[in-house]
């Protein structure tokens, strides 16, 4: 449950008005408690005081033995000071003298001092002194007393000027702080607004934050990395929608066209078993194409390979090239490996992934040529590297060999050859395995692979590989 209302202004303002309220009235506790401490500290001071003077006026009285005069020193002590009240008591109890309506009774501590009521109910602070043996009245009491109300109403006096110190203190926080607050969330509302201004048309449009706020500056960059991701996105998917629709627009146009032109005029079997037969093969290419789709769709959703198992490596390229040998031996090339290794993966997406780096290799090696399949050990990883000689291949389609539809040579393309998903396969099947796709040029060879985890970190996904 919210403390506070939703409004980040009003909960800073009623936030500070809180502390405000806390401190104030924490202080003003320890203020009123300090000067209660302090004139209770004068009071009994001043009671120590009147003692020695009580005491001086009955070593006269031992003197002289003039009990009138004894009394009328202590009425003159009355007659000066209206909250003093004074009683001396022998041992026997009799009552020497009686000065206001104190009583002898009531509690005192260690040092003398203690609290009574007289008889009238107004409250005394008091002090207790015994008589010496050598004072005319041996193990008499001394009690003086000093009257509590004017105490009692100057501090009450004091509690309601805190009281309104600490009113009017509370107020100023809580208007100040309710204008340091609006002011200090300009940013975000400035920074709001920006955002509000962002539509699926302006993805390429950033947060900046004019007032430099350091308090934003996290903000502001985690959401412009958010727009930068979203933005890429958006583009990948407008790109890929518009790939796949040029991709089916083709076939389908082919097998409308064949369709019309069978059914415009009578045919023979024969002629209609060729055209099923060139439809069927446009199926296949869709369906294909469909599937390539589905699974990098998966991919891109976070799905990780499944079935993982220690797999030999190298018996895995040596399966791969002996089932792309025809392939190899009708462009004139041939195929080797190069080292082994163990990994823990998906034997059917490597070898899916091996597929995809042979075939392109294949189509860009010139006749006569030997492709080699390296594998390589690299700590705690293991890379499966196809290279191929001839050319370095320019940096502009390096940068973009990995991505969907991409494809170098147009006219292969034209040709039907590819659909541009191999590379972006063998892609999304490193990343299924927490790895990761490379590519370079070294001593007259291209080199394109990937790099997976050894053992693999990945947890196992649930999906499988569709069939190639």
């Amino acid at each position: 449950m919210r403390l506070f209302p939703g409004s980040m202004a009003v909960r800073l303002t009623l936030g500070q008005g809180l502390i405000a309220l806390l401190v104030f009235a924490t202080a003003g506790v320890l203020l009123q408690r300090a000067l209660a401490g302090e004139l209770q500290q004068a009071d009994q001071q001043e009671l120590r005081g009147k003692v020695g003077v009580v005491r001086h006026f009955i070593d006269e009285f031992a003197r002289g033995r003039d009990l009138q005069v004894l009394h009328h020193h202590f009425d003159d002590m009355l007659i000066g000071h209206k909250r003093l009240a004074i009683r001396i008591v022998a041992s026997d109890g009799a009552e020497i003298y009686r000065g206001s309506g104190l009583p002898v009774n009531g509690s005192a501590d260690a040092n003398g001092f203690g609290l009574a009521l007289a008889l009238d109910g107004t409250p005394f602070e008091t002090i207790h002194s015994e008589l010496g043996v050598e004072s005319p009245w041996p193990g008499g009491l001394i009690v003086l007393g000093l009257d509590t109300r004017p105490r009692e109403a100057l501090l009450a006096r004091h509690r309601n000027v805190l009281l309104g110190i600490c009113a009017l203190g509370v107020a100023l926080t809580v208007a100040l702080g309710a204008l340091a607050a609006r002011r200090g969330l300009v940013p975000v509302k400035h920074l709001s607004q920006q955002a509000g201004r962002i539509t699926a048309h302006s993805l390429d449009m950033r947060l900046v934050d004019h007032h430099n706020a350091k308090e934003m500056e996290g903000l502001v960059a985690a959401f412009n990395a958010v727009l930068e991701r979203l933005e890429a996105a958006y583009k990948q998917m407008e790109a890929f929608s518009a790939n796949v629709a040029h991709e089916l627009r083709t076939p389908l146009a082919t097998l409308i066209s064949g369709s019309q032109l069978m059914l415009s005029a009578p045919r023979t079997a024969s002629e209609l078993k060729e055209a099923i037969g060139s439809n069927l093969e446009e199926l296949q290419q869709m369906s294909q194409l469909i599937n390539d789709m589905l699974f990098l769709a998966r991919a891109d959703q976070g799905d990780r390979a499944i079935d993982l198992r220690q797999t030999d490596l190298a018996a895995e390229v040596d399966r791969t090239l002996k089932y792309c040998q025809p392939l190899l031996d009708e462009a004139g090339l041939t195929g080797a490996r190069v080292g082994a290794a163990c990994a823990q993966c998906s034997a059917t997406l490597i070898q899916r992934a091996l597929v995809n780096l042979l075939v392109n290799a294949i189509r860009h090696t010139e006749r006569g040529g030997c492709i080699v399949v390296k594998i390589e050990a690299q700590g705690d990883r293991v890379s499966l590297a196809v290279e191929n000689p001839g050319l370095a291949i320019p940096d502009h389609i390096r940068a973009r060999m990995f991505d969907r539809f991409f494809r170098a040579d147009d006219a292969r393309a034209r040709a039907g050859e590819s659909h541009g998903l191999g590379l972006t396969i063998v892609a999304a099947i490193a990343q299924m395995h927490g790895g990761n796709v490379f590519s370079g040029y070294a001593d007259r060879a291209n080199r394109v692979g990937l790099v997976i985890p050894l053992p693999a970190q990945a947890e196992a996904a649930t999906v499988r590989a569709p069939s190639n």
